[in-house]
């Protein structure tokens, strides 16, 4: 399925406008938490504001010109707050998450109007580290926490983005399809999955 996809996106883009690429460089804030089942929309995106904001920096290629196919290479801190059980039973521990990941996403977009776009796709994150403070916190839950969340992840991006005076802006969605913790974060209280939104701000540099 996600072959075909591929597949699809470039021979639509090749069809539509053979020969234009571009290649720019971005960056921004991510504002992100480890979502409820119970959780509204609105309560999400008020909690994420308030649980954790990182940061995200890196390179993009724009292949197409009305519409378009847009792979990126991103360096984004993302995390949130869960309440876990201590090893061997206790009172729940409030523990603040942070990971630092390698995001590509490969999103198919459209332009209207020459200024404003909307993109979505699917995005492949690959952790490449835990904050030092947030693995001294999983020692109190978990014997293993080098272990305790996945080392690579599936979700989707979805957005609208404006050029303006030059600069590309873009808001997306940024969430998970599959489980962010391992087996051993088991539990009722949250779903493991990561929701939140990204602001950034690029440049084409060819």
């Amino acid at each position: 399925m996600k072959k075909a996809f591929f597949v699809l996106a470039a021979l639509l883009v090749i069809q539509n406008s053979f020969g234009q690429f571009a290649l720019g460089i971005k960056g921004g804030v991510n504002v992100s938490k480890i979502y409820t089942d119970a959780g509204s929309f609105k309560a999400n995106f008020n909690e994420s504001l308030d649980t954790k904001t990182g940061y995200s920096f890196g390179a993009y290629a724009r292949l197409g010109k009305k519409l378009y196919l847009q792979p990126e290479v991103m360096f984004a801190t993302k995390g949130g707050k869960v309440n876990v059980v201590p090893v061997g039973g206790g009172s729940p521990v409030s523990v603040d998450i942070k990971t630092n990941n390698i995001d590509i996403p490969v999103l198919i977009g459209y332009k209207l109007f020459n200024r404003i776009r909307i993109n979505a796709g699917p995005v492949a994150s690959i952790k490449v580290s835990e904050d030092a403070k947030f693995l001294d916190q999983l020692k109190v839950v978990t014997s293993n926490p080098d272990e305790a969340f996945e080392k690579a992840t599936f979700g989707y991006q979805a957005g609208v983005g404006i050029k303006l005076l030059g600069f590309d802006i873009d808001l997306r969605k940024d969430g998970s399809l599959s489980d962010v913790s391992s087996k051993q974060f088991d539990g009722n209280q949250f779903s493991q999955r990561l929701s939140g939104w990204q602001l950034t701000i690029g440049r084409k540099i060819i």
